[in-house]
């Protein structure tokens, strides 16, 4: 077996290898080439094969984002082809992924789990990781949704002078643009557990291109709330890269403006466009303390699925 830096002539045997690991990950070489695309100069990143007879049997990486926003805080991520666990190729990329990040002297390394996944969470523990945050995902069958139970939902706030447009009905706004960014960031900051504290604030023209622009954006399922001229809530729903579901994005509205059903509202909007559209469901993915979203989501039917729980390892030296 080797161990080698990647380069896209792996993508497809890289795409081969993660469905392996978890099917429901169905990634192809063309999402490796357009994360590559997508990735953030700014952030350091560096992905290896293990290879053994010409096969692509482990990977793993370092990289950097926004939502651990240090120039000397990584994610990591280590995965091997389930006929070839616990054989050692894990423990060795771990390794190499340490040796590669030796020159940025790295603080703190996160990596994730999920709850039904004992081995990975033995490795990483056995590594000096230690849980610090518990994320839940769940699904919704958008086609099973009935729609008919929150009708009249708008009618609670819309004679406050409140309404939930779309991105293509504020497009005469020139400052739309600028004021859902601070809109994301002012919400995003108030969203209960323990992301906001890592989070990094993303420059103008990225939010642009994952929210609006993007390969995955659907400008159609982007809903603000506005009173006036103010954006006071927003909510959307991005393409999920890997099948034919959604993704939930953020959710929020301002705290003067909350406990009136501006979000439910916002949220059943996403659900009524996915329906239309044909997709077969929405994704969701919410910190555990973030109990009046996971509240929500429950209302609406969303079922939740293992928690994904991310692990940290405080790096007050490199040795391993």
């Amino acid at each position: 077996m080797k161990i080698i830096p990647t380069t896209p002539a792996h993508y497809p045997g890289l795409a081969t290898l993660y469905n392996a690991i978890d099917p429901e990950m169905n990634v192809s070489a063309s999402n490796f080439v357009e994360g590559d695309r997508l990735r953030d100069p700014k952030f350091k990143t560096q992905r290896w094969v293990a290879i053994e007879k010409d096969e692509i049997v482990g990977a793993g990486y370092y990289t950097q984002s926004n939502w651990f926003a240090h120039p000397q805080k990584f994610m990591i991520w280590i995965g091997v082809h389930p006929k070839h666990q616990r054989s050692g190729i894990g423990s060795a990329l771990y390794k190499t992924i340490m040796q590669g990040l030796r020159p940025f002297d790295p603080i703190a390394i996160r990596s994730r789990a999920t709850d039904d996944n004992p081995h990975s969470i033995r490795f990483l523990e056995k590594h000096g990781f230690q849980e610090v945050i518990r994320d839940i995902p769940s699904e919704l069958d958008v086609q099973a949704f009935d729609l008919s139970r929150f009708t009249g939902l708008e009618d609670r706030f819309r004679g406050d002078g409140i309404e939930i447009k779309t991105l293509a009905e504020l497009e005469n706004d020139p400052e739309r643009n600028r004021k859902l960014y601070d809109l994301d960031w002012e919400i995003s900051l108030s969203v209960p557990g323990d992301l906001a504290a890592g989070i990094g604030r993303r420059g103008l023209d990225k939010y642009v291109e994952y929210a609006i622009t993007g390969q995955f954006a659907l400008p159609d399922g982007f809903f603000v709330a506005v009173k006036g001229e103010e954006y006071i809530g927003l909510s959307h729903v991005l393409e999920n890269e890997k099948d034919v579901s959604l993704y939930q994005g953020l959710t929020g509205v301002q705290p003067q403006y909350r406990r009136c059903g501006i979000g439910l509202a916002m949220k059943i909007r996403g659900i009524a466009y996915a329906q239309v559209y044909g997709y077969s469901l929405i994704v969701a993915e919410n910190d555990a303390k973030n109990i009046p979203m996971l509240a929500m989501n429950e209302r609406l039917g969303f079922l939740r699925k293992p928690s994904l729980i991310t692990y940290e390892k405080q790096c007050h030296s490199m040795e391993n």
